[in-house]
């Protein structure tokens, strides 16, 4: 492709056309030629491209400098903005004076947030402290918005990752999401404390500390609550609380997270509540603690996740479909009033591990996973090193494991959803229940967690070789699927 077409019609392409045509161009011939569409009227996209180009731009920039540096002084603002991320991409630390003085030039406030993120990609102490002086120009709130999210980003490069100390007060809620309210209510009460319900949480008070949250697995992630308010206020609340979330927690650097709104409402309210905040650091690929906002209509809760939680740590690989370990932990709370300290467990669908590593914090007596993709062995294999229990892993068709029999199997069924179908899951469903039996010793126990819960108990009632002890829906994110705890029949050889 001709370099002339290429930014003739490099608007109207789509995103995946303009990786392509961009990998084909990355030679130094090529964008030397680019640059030069620069001095005529293709200086625009030209510049453009060559900013999308990223970093395969950095050996051309490093030895064109001067070059890439006289675009900041070009007559339209969009090439300036364009020339300022092209050296963010490639040589900011080289350029930073002129950033800095064209950046204190430029009238076009449209085109100040480009400038602090390339002055912020130089990461050296010229560059942390001019940002730190800087003073906010944009006098439209679109703009000020975009300059202070900019400047934010650009701080975020000098934010190290803090070890959070959490203080907790006795009279703070602790919310706890979790896939099961029933089962995670039901966990703490047993153990002494005073659950509520609120709303899909569950809340804990009384805490001496925060850690003491974590005496059950059975919840996934657990926050401090900070209030609720208005959503067109979310902004100002957050910022009158930015005091109170540091002293808790000793870190500036933070993340935002918005549940339950679109894409675009989710953006707009995270770019407001950025620009909002003075002291909290927005440090995306590297922050100590979680801001999350779960909105409900026009009113919105405000939580503080402190990212303490070491319960999964032995989590290091994942594969597709892999369950989330608290709900894996939540299924196994669920269970456990049936678990036999003396039982060999297997998982016939072991994927990293995460449901036998679960298993492994009730009594049991072996522990083995089987799964047909090697690639999830490798990953159980590589999580076992990282736990406290280190079960049999397997590699080979859970339908031809037939060998043994097991006392108790619980385990993830494939969903149909992010691997296979829901054809294919009939198929293996029903081939899996013709073993099933097989497998079990007298009375076993099976547990298992599908989201194909019509077939399930259609073939469990076809089967007619199984008591349902009891089931329970769960939440997955938006997917509802069932906990079922079978007992096969006493006459059942």
């Amino acid at each position: 492709m001709k370099l002339q077409y290429l930014v003739d019609n490099y608007n109207e392409m789509s995103a995946e056309d303009k990786k392509a045509q961009l990998q084909k161009i990355s030679g130094d011939g090529y964008i030397h030629d680019l640059y030069q569409l620069t001095k005529g009227k293709s200086a625009r996209l030209a510049t453009r491209i060559m900013a999308d180009m990223g970093s395969k731009l950095q050996d051309y920039a490093q030895s064109h400098t001067k070059a890439i540096i006289e675009l900041l002084h070009y007559d339209d603002p969009k090439v300036r903005m364009h020339a300022a991320q092209i050296i963010g991409n490639t040589c900011a630390r080289k350029c930073l004076d002129s950033l800095i003085d064209a950046l204190e030039r430029e009238e076009q406030m449209f085109a100040l947030p480009s400038y602090l993120l390339a002055i912020g990609n130089a990461k050296n102490t010229r560059a942390k402290e001019y940002l730190e002086n800087y003073m906010l120009r944009s006098d439209i709130d679109k703009h000020l918005y975009e300059e202070k999210a900019a400047l934010t980003k650009a701080l975020s490069n000098y934010v190290a990752k803090t070890k959070v100390q959490v203080r907790i007060l006795p009279n703070d809620f602790v919310f706890l999401s979790t896939p099961n309210a029933n089962v995670t209510y039901a966990a703490f009460k047993r153990l002494g404390f005073a659950p509520k319900r609120s709303g899909k949480y569950v809340a804990i008070t009384g805490l001496e500390r925060f850690g003491d949250i974590y005496a059950t697995r059975a919840f996934c992630d657990a926050y401090i609550y900070l209030g609720k308010c208005p959503t067109a206020e979310l902004d100002a609340f957050i910022a009158k609380r930015e005091n109170a979330i540091i002293q808790r927690t000793g870190a500036t650097g933070y993340r935002l997270e918005v549940k339950s709104v679109s894409h675009e409402v989710r953006l707009d309210i995270i770019k407001k509540c950025i620009a909002a905040c003075t002291q909290l650091i927005n440090t995306p690929s590297s922050y100590s603690i979680e801001l999350m906002i779960d909105i409900d209509g026009d009113e919105a809760q405000v939580l503080l996740n402190p990212l303490v939680d070491r319960r999964f740590d032995y989590r290091k690989k994942t594969v597709a479909a892999s369950i989330n370990a608290g709900i894996a932990a939540c299924v196994c709370e669920y269970a456990s009033e049936y678990f036999d300290e003396d039982a060999r467990v297997l998982d016939t669908f072991c994927g990293s591990g995460t449901m036998l590593f679960e298993r492994s914090f009730f009594p049991h007596h072996t522990l083995t996973g089987v799964d047909i993709n090697i690639g999830a062995i490798e990953a159980a294999s590589e999580n076992s090193r990282f736990s406290h229990a280190h079960p049999q892993f397997h590699h080979m068709d859970t339908l031809k494991f037939t060998a043994k029999r097991y006392d108790e199997i619980i385990t993830n069924m494939p969903f149909g959803l992010r691997v296979g179908s829901h054809t294919q899951n009939e198929r293996l469903y029903q081939s899996y229940f013709r073993i099933l039996p097989r497998i079990l010793n007298k009375e076993g126990l099976a547990i298992l967690y599908t989201h194909e819960k019509k077939l399930t108990e259609r073939l469990i009632e076809a089967s007619g070789q199984f008591d349902i002890l009891k089931h329970a829906t769960f939440d997955a994110g938006g997917l509802y699927p069932a906990v079922y705890i079978l007992r096969k029949r006493k006459d059942i050889t």
